[in-house]
């Protein structure tokens, strides 16, 4: 078989993807070709050595996320059985679809909002503490020096809660944020991977 024979054959079987999604991979396994070409191979011994189109083609659809990849291999079947399945399945999965992700965003809201709090609280001791360092240099003005170092000690005590809590909510927020991102590449893992990750079995079966 030759490299043209090799990738209009694998061009067909992956007629169910998308054309530039197929159009990167004919040219992923043509650069493959021709390396193994340059190495000193025969067109027909570099192909043969990257493997039959059909399997390839199946290791390219294997490797996609699981929702690409169940809509791919229908499609192969039929266009028409795949319309079929989406909108007498809409009854139900719509409604779960929804369902699912209004309680995802009601949980997180929830948890930023608990996030919130915990800021509030912190300026809340700060305000509160800045205040009383207010209220010492009047008892200083006034010449009332037991309510003045009171009211410092009490300034600086505050402030220091302040930090403190601060701090944990700095360190809560952050800790949210990183599983906020993670939640979300775990959401859209069904659906689409990244470019890298999606060329593994590729990069594997032209190594």
């Amino acid at each position: 078989m030759t490299r043209d024979e090799f990738l209009d054959r694998l061009g067909e079987l992956l007629a169910c993807l998308p054309a530039d999604q197929v159009e990167e991979t004919r040219q992923f396994y043509a650069e493959a070709i021709a390396d193994r070409m340059e190495d000193g191979m025969s067109e027909q011994e570099a192909v043969a050595a990257i493997g039959a189109p059909g399997a390839v083609a199946e290791a390219v659809l294997d490797d996609l996320p699981a929702v690409p990849r169940a809509i791919a291999k229908t499609r192969r079947r039929s266009t028409v059985l795949l319309w079929v399945l989406t909108v007498v399945g809409s009854p139900v999965w719509v409604p779960l679809l929804l369902a699912f992700v209004a309680v995802a965003l009601s949980v997180y809201a929830c948890i930023w909002v608990l996030a919130l709090c915990v800021w509030i609280v912190a300026a809340a001791l700060g305000a509160v503490g800045v205040a009383s360092l207010t209220l010492t240099a009047a008892g200083i003005s006034i010449g009332h020096i037991p309510y003045a170092i009171a009211m410092l000690g009490c300034g600086l005590g505050l402030i220091g809660a302040a930090l403190l809590v601060g701090a944990g909510a700095w360190a809560v927020s952050k800790q949210i944020a990183r599983l906020s991102a993670l939640w979300a590449r775990k959401a859209v893992s069904p659906f689409w991977k990244g470019r890298g990750e999606g060329n593994d079995v590729a990069a594997h079966l032209a190594a």
